[in-house]
């Protein structure tokens, strides 16, 4: 150990190399199955090893592997002579009263984390499923994972255009007018009512747009020079909500002006007028509008419309 935070370099002398090598073996067998050859090319390539082993050797920590538990067959020669790991004793296991617990803390770091951060823990899990023998692990994980439905690919890909804020091309399945391209300036993916979106600004409707990610079939293109010159007009309004500090969860376009018992006084910024009603709306009889006037005379129009639909 003084040898190493020292020098900070591995030697000889710091570990024991049969033990070393037999285990770079079985990792190289649980990648694919390897011929001598590939064998000890590696370690004639390897940067701490760095020296040609004989065949005979590499036998022996094969052999070394089979003695602590492994099954490893061989192929015929047609089949290039390759040694195949077929299982091991270190596979993982998670027992039942452990299921439950992996569950609960899951589901509630997913809620709080970004979701670049919820992709790499699903990354990670995902390859933690094919190394844990209990199948029931997986499907509890499928079951509870927030992106199990998603091309987690295309999330990745996206995640990368939102971090430079690329204007891309898309091909997305509209609800009302079908599989259509669509060009965005790219800005954030996130959760709205356990949905992931795509939020930026949309080049064809002049406004800032989110779109449905379970909708976006593919990236047609990313744009190398993206349209700086969208003059975007925005929205003030003002609104009450009769309900407890506590449990208003404000938007990012919004802010508290003022709390008067129970009614809470926001104004919320915004250049999607559409969003802007669908927030409004969300909170029921328990928001009204305060300005502008335009935007309260189209929510009062909404909400008679609505009741019309349901006295029918």
């Amino acid at each position: 150990m003084k040898e190493f935070i020292k020098s900070n370099k591995i030697t000889y002398n710091l570990m024991s190399f049969t033990a070393f090598k037999t285990l770079l073996i079985f990792s190289l067998l649980l990648e694919a199955p390897r011929s001598y050859n590939d064998i000890i090319e590696y370690f004639a390539n390897h940067d701490y090893i760095n020296e040609k082993i004989s065949i005979d050797t590499a036998r022996v920590y094969i052999n070394s592997l089979r003695v602590a538990g492994c099954v490893i067959e061989k192929t015929n020669r047609a089949e290039g002579s390759k040694f195949v790991l077929i299982s091991h004793p270190f596979e993982l296991e998670v027992p039942p009263e452990q299921l439950k617990v992996f569950a609960k803390i899951y589901k509630t770091l997913s809620k709080n984390i970004s979701v670049e951060e919820l992709l790499m823990l699903e990354k990670f899990l995902r390859k933690l499923c094919l190394k844990i023998k209990n199948s029931e692990f997986q499907q509890i994980f499928e079951k509870i994972s927030p992106l199990s439905s998603y091309d987690t690919e295309l999330l990745e890909n996206l995640l990368t255009c939102c971090r430079k804020k690329n204007q891309i091309s898309v091909e997305y399945n509209s609800p009302h007018s079908g599989i259509k391209p669509m060009e965005i300036i790219c800005n954030k993916i996130d959760f709205e009512n356990n949905k992931l979106y795509l939020y930026g600004t949309s080049i064809d409707y002049k406004q800032s747009a989110y779109l449905q990610l379970s909708r976006i079939i593919k990236i047609l293109e990313i744009k190398l020079l993206k349209n700086e010159n969208i003059n975007i007009p925005k929205i003030k309004a003002l609104f009450t909500v009769n309900t407890n500090l506590q449990e208003l969860l404000l938007k990012e376009n919004e802010k508290i002006i003022s709390v008067t018992n129970n009614h809470t006084l926001i104004e919320a910024i915004s250049s999607n007028k559409f969003a802007l009603k669908q927030r409004i709306l969300s909170f029921g009889s328990a928001c009204k509008v305060i300005e502008p006037v335009e935007l309260r005379n189209e929510i009062i129009e909404t909400l008679k419309n609505m009741r019309a639909g349901y006295q029918l």
